[in-house]
């Protein structure tokens, strides 16, 4: 039996409630390591939202600490300084001396064993304490490198200096970190193009609680289509631009019943821009969208950036939801086009495959079926967790150059 180890987790999102993909993966992490060791929780929150709700942690964490989140306010100033540091401005912007406090207060207070890092926006707070070995959780590099490798002229220029101060960046902390890890083998492969070759760098994918789709009812609504994601996030509002502009009115024309949802944040502009004649209906903010995308037809996810991978298709793939998806969309996961999803990036492909799924099915059966079967058996945060704890404790208990 492994020791009992005491471990520092450092998140950017308060992780509950688990109501986004940043907030689900730390409170599932959070979860399983809290069944296997004694974890210290120091969380970020959004001050304007309600105050954080402490109390639901307390069976994964008896010490937690909860801090506002530095709120960025942009300044010609300011980022004309940032132009010329090696860092990120996002890390020059955010770092608060609150928070940096608070860490080394906790550390100074225990003997931790493991600090586990939830992205790279809490890597400064870890990066001057010595002793607990140190794991970066969550390092998504093809958010900057997709942007710059598809960027022309002038954009190219400032996208290639925010990959660069990246790539510096991700190579200082390698260096500094015992163990890093990402979601994907793609991310993978950018992180150990940017990194040591000795050093650790592990898949812990993001997941689903198949448990908790299972216990959703409801029958899917005929023509309903849905997008499960808040339009207050930059690729998701690309997504719907594209998706409604350009794939919409193709569907439409054989399909005239389809309906839109789209759920999450939307700001007026975004709704005024994407809605027609009660087409495009949205949600709101929801505290559960699984209600939601299990009583739609269909799941989208025409997503054309972004890193990492998507907690949307995940959550449909447990709700035994089909899934229409760009390559974009459906990279880094196990997935294959035909067997648990379809992959469409053109609007003409988008739209055929959306009316292939909504007349036929037997497909709809047998991608559903072999989508739930991989999200229980790759995807589910039980599995997921025990991945993470075999991390932590290879980290705590090796000497890693």
């Amino acid at each position: 039996m492994n020791k009992r180890l005491e471990i520092l987790y450092l998140a950017s999102w308060f992780p509950f409630p688990a109501d986004n993909g940043a907030r689900q993966r730390t409170f599932y992490l959070l979860r399983a390591l809290a069944a296997r060791h004694q974890v210290s929780l120091i969380a970020l929150y959004d001050a304007e939202q309600a105050p954080p709700q402490l109390d639901a942690l307390r069976a994964y964490s008896a010490d937690i600490s909860a801090l506002p989140r530095k709120i960025f306010i942009p300044q010609r100033a300011r980022a004309v300084r940032a132009l010329f540091s090696p860092q990120p401005r996002s890390v020059i912007e955010t770092f608060d001396p609150a928070v940096a406090n608070c860490v080394q207060t906790r550390v100074a207070q225990t003997a931790f064993d493991v600090i586990l890092v939830g992205e790279l926006a809490m890597a400064p707070y870890a990066r001057k304490i010595n002793g607990p070995r140190k794991i970066l959780d969550d390092i998504e590099a093809s958010v900057f490198a997709d942007p710059f490798q598809q960027a022309r002229g002038f954009h190219r220029i400032r996208r290639g200096l925010t990959w660069w101060k990246f790539q510096n960046y991700v190579r200082t902390l390698a260096s500094e970190f015992d163990a890093l890890t990402v979601v994907s083998p793609r991310e993978r492969e950018l992180a150990q193009a940017l990194t040591m070759p000795a050093k650790q760098i592990h898949i812990v994918p993001n997941g689903v609680d198949v448990s908790a789709a299972d216990a959703v009812t409801g029958s899917a609504i005929p023509d309903t289509l849905i997008y499960n994601g808040s339009l207050t996030f930059a690729p998701n509002q690309d997504a719907m631009r594209f998706f409604v502009r350009e794939t919409l009115p193709l569907v439409r024309a054989h399909a005239p019943n389809v309906v839109l949802r789209i759920t999450g944040r939307a700001d007026q502009v975004a709704q005024k821009e994407l809605s027609a004649d009660n087409i495009v209906l949205f949600t709101g903010y929801v505290p559960d969208v699984k209600p939601l995308v299990k009583t739609s037809a269909l799941c989208i996810v025409p997503l054309r950036q972004g890193g990492g991978t998507r907690l949307k298709i995940l959550e449909a793939m447990a709700l035994r939801t089909p899934v229409v998806a760009t390559s974009k969309g459906a990279e880094g996961l196990q997935v294959r086009h035909r067997e648990h999803l379809l992959i469409a990036d053109t609007p003409r492909a988008f739209a055929d495959a959306i009316l292939e799924l909504l007349q036929n099915p037997s497909l709809r059966a047998t991608l559903t079926a072999n989508a739930y079967a991989q999200a229980r058996r790759v995807y589910d945060w039980t599995v997921i967790g025990e991945q993470l704890d075999r991390v932590v404790v290879q980290t705590a208990s090796s000497q890693i150059c």
